[in-house]
């Protein structure tokens, strides 16, 4: 009994010292990266320098005679382990990386392995989806690609499947670990789903190729697994469901031997122009129809593409397809009106009218236009549902600039624009509203300020502590971007993300307890406009004093001024959208609080202490930039003892304790914009912002996300 004494009294002294310890600083997350919305009014587009000036045609690609009876490359030639169980079908969402290893490869398929170290800590989550049950060497093979996406590397080797971080991208696609797009954070609606579809009548080759051609540029990622005859689908889900829809389509036998052609319609939507044709073709005697759960057996398909604003015809021979080109032509052309000279009206959606007619009146007369609600308002009852006769609105007109051989007019109170010339300057006018009829883009600005402690070892600030941390390919030197100079490591300094590392740098700090996370405001604020976060205290500050001529007692009164300075955290932002998802930043960040009046100050105002810097940067959506090297140093001496006894010179030492503390720290920032252009993106950010706190309910509009049940279970 005796000899246990000393292991429990160890024992205590460990869990209680456990108990003490400071707990980690948690970074906040990453915010998702929003996907590029596709638009579904781009009526004119630049091709060539050129703009379009009617229905654009493009070929699509010729249904081959032979496919490509290569696996998924990679994944093939690779050795494969003895696997256990039958079919798997599977429909999973947001389910870890390591219980996705842990659930199929270890309970399903009954495969021994190894997980790195660095891959059970990832938090990343997988959707994915099969259309039907799979083998198990099929479904190996899938989850194996499927991994490999996320930077998770599989290798069978001595009778263990060992799942290591990729060292290289043999995929030559950046992986979706790095990019962030599969964190926990991240809305459903942005998150990259994995859908299996297997062809039943066509080459799945076959498909891609038309595939890759109606959602070109649209960010979908289309394989083709010719091995099982199926088509691997990633993407965000809407993406993914309109391919889907597609692929049903095209998996038909009555679609081998068709010809087929994309039309980009120019004054008229895709769902519109369909229709018509459709119409159109109807009545001239062919068997036309639009694309529905029971079509089928028609000579000539139609498929509208809203989210590529295209149209897909399938035809049985090359004529009837030409025919359809040519109705298509007809059809989108704008309405003209009887006579030479007309008046159109035009409700615009998105955005101001006026800053439309301004625009485009600026750029006819070189003047910048002109802005005069009383004189380009027009009176409701000149406002029909038709265009009125010509000549009835020359006074509404009379506002607006020159434009080609017509005029613009604007009816403010409705938002409206109105044109008075011929039905072809205003169809060429059209193109340009249109285009410019657009809701302006929103940023999301992330700014995290956070204050690193350093030691006597750590003087050179955050870039010492990057070359010490060896994470990822960042070799402590900066070798691209933007370099502000300075003098030693206090200098102004900026670091550019590289694939994610600039985060990851923060949190090895913030795990080793040397970073303090002052605050991360989040600003949402519309291209082109100014936004501010204010967090802390007005603090009352003397700023003149003057003796009163009014006496009392003999005593001259002292007038003071005082002002009240802003103290805490100070954000203004100014961000600017640009069609290539760059965003150029003006940025203004302070940070300051107020410090004690000391005994010998002669004024009684408390001293600002300010950390602050003014910027301009440029980035891409969602890329990080880490700004560093504002430093402070503050040294503190204090004695505490016996009163009257401890300020005994000499002997005072005796019956007193001196503490003297050297504090030097190192504020950091780092800037992340996300680019936000539809309403159901913001709703998902907030959505996701909201399910932070527990016990915090927001009205959120919409209906909520749907709740997808695992087909197989995941073990706890």
């Amino acid at each position: 009994m005796n000899n246990l004494r000393p292991l429990l009294i160890a024992a205590a002294t460990a869990l209680l010292a456990g108990a003490c310890a400071t707990p980690p600083v948690v970074l906040p997350a990453p915010l998702p990266l929003p996907d590029q919305a596709p638009g579904t009014e781009a009526f004119s587009q630049q091709q060539g320098g050129v703009q379009r000036q009617d229905l654009q045609r493009s070929g699509t690609p010729e249904i081959p005679g032979s496919g490509n009876n290569t696996l998924v490359a990679g994944i093939s030639g690779a050795a494969m382990p003895p696997l256990k169980g039958g079919a798997v079908n599977v429909n999973i969402e947001g389910m870890p990386v390591p219980a996705f290893i842990n659930e199929f490869f270890g309970s399903i398929l009954g495969v021994g392995f190894q997980m790195d170290p660095q891959v059970a800590r990832m938090q990343d989550l997988v959707t994915l989806r099969t259309q039907g049950p799979q083998s198990p060497q099929d479904f190996y093979r899938l989850a194996v690609q499927v991994l490999r996406t996320y930077g998770v590397s599989t290798e069978f080797s001595s009778g263990l499947v060992f799942f290591n971080r990729a060292r290289d991208s043999s995929t030559g696609a950046t992986p979706l670990v790095v990019s962030g797009r599969t964190l926990p954070e991240v809305p459903i609606s942005h998150r990259p789903v994995f859908q299996l579809m297997e062809m039943h009548s066509v080459r799945a080759s076959d498909v891609v190729n038309l595939l890759n051609v109606a959602f070109k540029d649209q960010g979908l990622t289309i394989q083709a697994d010719s091995g099982r005859n199926a088509v691997i689908l990633m993407g965000k889900p809407e993406l993914v469901r309109q391919a889907g829809e597609a692929i049903r389509v095209l998996d038909r036998p009555y679609m081998r031997g068709r010809v087929s052609a994309r039309l980009e319609p120019a004054f008229v939507t895709a769902a519109d122009l369909a229709k018509r044709l459709v119409e159109v073709m109807s009545a001239e005697g062919y068997g036309a129809a639009l694309y529905s759960a029971g079509a089928g057996g028609t000579a000539i398909l139609v498929l509208p593409l809203d989210a590529a604003n295209a149209v897909l015809v399938f035809a049985a021979d090359r004529g009837a397809l030409e025919h359809a080109v040519e109705w298509a032509r007809s059809i989108d052309k704008p309405n003209p009106t009887a006579g030479s000279d007309g008046l159109f009206y035009y409700m615009v959606k998105n955005t101001q009218a006026a800053e439309i007619v301004k625009t485009i009146t600026g750029v006819r007369t070189g003047t910048g236009g002109t802005r005069d609600p009383a004189r380009n308002a027009i009176d409701g009852s000149q406002v029909g549902a038709a265009p009125p006769a010509a000549g009835t609105a020359t006074n509404a007109a009379a506002g607006g600039g020159d434009l080609a051989k017509g005029k613009l007019s604007l009816d403010e109170p409705r938002n409206a624009i109105i044109f008075q010339g011929s039905a072809t300057d205003w169809g060429r006018v059209l193109q340009l509203i249109q285009q410019m009829d657009r809701a302006p883009r929103q940023v999301m600005i992330e700014v995290t300020v956070a204050e690193v402690t350093l030691t006597n070892d750590q003087e050179l600030g955050i870039a010492w502590l990057a070359r010490n941390a060896d994470l990822g390919k960042y070799n402590g030197t900066i070798s691209s971007g933007t370099l502000v100079t300075g003098t030693g490591g206090a200098g102004l300094t900026y670091l550019l993300d590289i694939g994610g590392q600039t985060r990851a740098s923060l949190r090895a700090l913030a795990s080793q307890d040397r970073i303090s996370v002052l605050s991360t405001p989040r600003l949402m604020v519309k291209s082109g406009e100014e936004a501010s976060f204010d967090v802390g205290t007005e603090v009352p500050t003397i700023s003149s004093q003057a003796t009163s001529g009014i006496t009392t007692d003999g005593n001259s009164g002292i007038i003071q001024t005082v002002q009240y300075r802003k103290t805490g955290i100070l954000l203004n932002v100014k961000p600017v959208v640009y069609s290539d998802d760059r965003v150029d930043i003006e940025l203004r960040q302070e940070v300051s609080e107020a410090l004690p009046v000391g005994a010998d100050s002669s004024v009684n105002s408390p001293a600002i202490f300010n950390r602050s810097y003014t910027t301009s940067l440029s980035l891409k959506d969602g890329s990080a930039i880490l700004i560093a090297g504002l430093m402070a140093q503050r040294k503190t001496v204090g004695d505490s003892g016996v009163p009257y006894l401890k300020d005994i010179p000499l002997l005072g030492n005796l019956f007193k304790t001196e503490k003297r503390g050297d504090n030097k720290t190192e504020l950091i920032m780092m800037i992340v914009p996300y680019i936000l252009e539809t309403d159901d993106q913001v709703e998902e950010l907030t959505r996701s912002l909201g399910q932070r706190f527990e016990m915090l309910e927001l009205p959120l509009t919409g209906q909520p996300p749907v709740q997808v049940t695992p087909s197989v279970p995941v073990q706890p």
